[in-house]
């Protein structure tokens, strides 16, 4: 079993699609709710060292990925933690 100091966690769903897209299993999402009401996702995936390679390569603009392969993974994270009711 996989213990919470194991995973990394990210509220950006770019990051996670990009993640996603690229092979890393989402492990769990959880939610919050904030002081506007609205509820946050946190993304959280295994902590690899191949993992934070991609991470690096997404933040400096080095990431290389299938532009319509995300999208559509980034609109499935959207549609998944708003509950299917995006327009």
């Amino acid at each position: 079993m996989t213990s919470k100091s194991s995973l990394y966690p990210t509220t950006e769903t770019p990051l996670a699609a990009y993640l996603i897209q690229v092979g890393f299993p989402l492990t769990e999402i959880t939610y919050q709710i904030k002081a506007n009401g609205k509820r946050q996702a946190t993304f959280l995936f295994n902590d690899t060292a191949d993992l934070q390679n991609h991470i690096t390569l997404f933040e400096t603009g080095k990431a290389v990925i299938n532009v319509a392969l995300y999208d559509k993974t980034k609109t499935a994270l959207l549609d998944l933690i708003m509950g299917g009711q995006r327009g």
